[in-house]
């Protein structure tokens, strides 16, 4: 009896112990994974090394167009932490059940660039002028859908068709527009300030063209690395980081 006693006692001490380990594993990770808009690379990248000074964790960031991103989460990418420039594509990940934590994050501006100096496109009424115009492919990339919106709403977007080149993700459209490969390009006007020295800002699409241009971001861990992580992303010295590139926050 006492032999029995003793056995069921060490089952039920190494049960312990085993859920003690999955409670630790599951709360703990080694490295943060991060999917982000490609138009937040700068300021986010700025951010993370500010992190990195007070904070030993491992961030791998996956940028891209906000749709790209959305699928790879949905075909179970391991991603801790979303930010999307399109609120319709966080929603699918959200729809999904993914998400845990999230807000409305930021805020940004549509604009038209072109080549520094360039003369054959000064405003949106001049694009009838321009051979090629970049922008996102619009059923992947929220600039390339924002554009859409406001070619549509200004009734220029079936007069442009044939001029557009349709890229990955803004930032290939701000590359396209700082080399001259094209004559104007449609970007967030965070994009275009990292380019000041290759590019003009030529005009800004009205809000009323298009959808607001907001960023929610959202955690799809419950790792107490991740949570630290998204908190400092929300402190008002990191939001400072992100307002000096040019974004709002919400």
């Amino acid at each position: 009896m006492k032999r029995l006693l003793l056995i069921s006692l060490v089952f039920i001490l190494l049960a312990a112990c085993s859920t003690d380990n999955v409670i630790e594993d599951s709360s703990s990770v080694d490295t943060i994974t991060i999917s982000a808009a490609a138009s937040l690379q700068d300021a986010l990248n700025e951010a993370i090394e500010e992190y990195n000074k007070d904070n030993d964790i491992n961030i791998d960031i996956n940028y891209g167009g906000s749709g790209a991103l959305r699928e790879q989460i949905l075909k179970g990418a391991p991603v801790d932490l979303f930010i999307s420039a399109s609120q319709d594509d966080f929603k699918q990940v959200e729809d999904e059940g993914l998400i845990i934590e999230k807000k409305d994050y930021l805020e940004n501006k549509l604009v038209l660039i072109c080549p520094e100096n360039s003369t054959t496109v000064n405003s949106i009424d001049d694009l009838s002028s321009a051979e090629q115009i970049a922008i996102g492919e619009v059923d992947t990339v929220p600039a390339g859908k924002y554009a859409k919106e406001a070619f549509t709403s200004l009734n220029i977007f079936d007069e442009l068709e044939n001029k557009y080149i349709y890229v990955s993700d803004v930032r290939a459209v701000l590359t396209y527009v700082a080399q001259g490969e094209v004559d104007a390009g449609v970007v967030y006007e965070t994009d275009a300030k990292t380019e000041e020295d290759n590019i003009d800002i030529v005009d800004e699409f009205g809000k009323d063209t298009h959808t607001p241009i907001i960023y929610p971001i959202g955690t799809l861990s419950d790792s107490k690395e991740v949570k630290a992580f998204y908190d400092f992303l929300n402190e008002d010295s990191t939001l400072e980081i992100f307002e000096k590139y040019g974004f709002t926050i919400e």
